[in-house]
């Protein structure tokens, strides 16, 4: 009899400890499903939060930037040092450096007497984003571009400058007075710097910024005219780097088209200062 009860026991035991198990192994089998289900609910809804206006939702979508080696953009020789149109360049430029004003002064130097171009052509495009209240990835966004046509484009005036070599208009013709303080910079003339990057920039945010064009487009006009006014520069290295910020820029726009991102603002909602705050 007792060895009845002491089996009796053992089964009620072994069944009691296989229903545990299997309790075990069916909420073991259910919770990867809850977890599944879960992570599906996060990625549709997210953790609940909603609002009216949200800032640039699909920024995450967002494709990185690419852009072309300089040396992938060429100009065609400058004229040479004795040419009739280098002679005709330096008797205009002569001329422009003669009838130089106080202004015309005061808007070279604001434009050298920098620790780069780029560093003016930068805080226009702040200015801009701050005008037409751009949040974080777009302002970013237009920042990343517009730095990387000048990039380009200069990288591209660099490699044509040590490729042809041109002298500066001083070098050729001694008597070219520059500005009182003024000096030379180290490097080739053509083409020249400073033009690639206003035009680079001016092309790239007239294109962000389509209502801002005229204007961008006087600036960069007046900022190459003082390379010749300044007496560093001849009209041919302007247009030869003007060239080459067209060609720079009209491929950037091209690879904008695909990248997800908006690339045109023409509301005006200067936010104050709050557009970079709260990030």
């Amino acid at each position: 009899m007792r060895n009845k009860a002491y089996i009796t026991f053992l089964a009620i035991l072994f069944v009691f400890i296989l229903s545990g198990c299997n309790t075990e192994k069916a909420s073991s089998e259910e919770q990867p499903k809850k977890e599944e289900q879960g992570n599906e609910q996060l990625s549709e809804e997210g953790m609940g939060w909603t609002h009216e206006n949200p800032v640039t939702p699909t920024a995450g979508t967002w494709k990185a930037l690419g852009f072309k080696d300089g040396s992938s953009y060429k100009v065609e020789a400058p004229p040479a040092n004795d040419s009739a149109e280098t002679k005709k360049e330096l008797e205009e430029l002569k001329k422009l450096t003669e009838s130089r004003t106080e202004d015309d002064v005061e808007f070279i130097k604001h434009w050298q007497n920098t620790a780069s171009p780029n560093t003016l052509w930068l805080d226009a495009t702040e200015e801009l984003i701050h005008k037409y209240g751009l949040m974080g990835p777009e302002s970013s966004h237009v920042h990343a571009v517009v730095s990387g046509a000048i990039y380009t484009s200069l990288t591209a005036a660099y490699q044509a400058k040590y490729e042809y070599l041109r002298p500066r208009p001083t070098d050729l013709d001694p008597s070219i007075q520059l500005p009182e303080g003024m000096m030379v910079p180290p490097h080739p003339s053509y083409p020249s710097g400073h033009t690639a990057t206003a035009w680079s920039a001016a092309y790239m945010l007239s294109y962000f910024f389509p209502n801002e064009k005229a204007q961008l487009e006087e600036t960069a006009e007046k900022v190459a005219l003082s390379r010749e006014q300044m007496g560093i520069h001849f009209k041919s290295d302007n247009d030869a780097a003007k060239s080459l910020a067209q060609a720079v820029t009209k491929d950037i726009i091209e690879s904008l088209k695909d990248d997800n991102a908006p690339t045109q603002y023409t509301e005006v909602k200067n936010t104050g200062s709050s557009h970079g705050a709260g990030h």
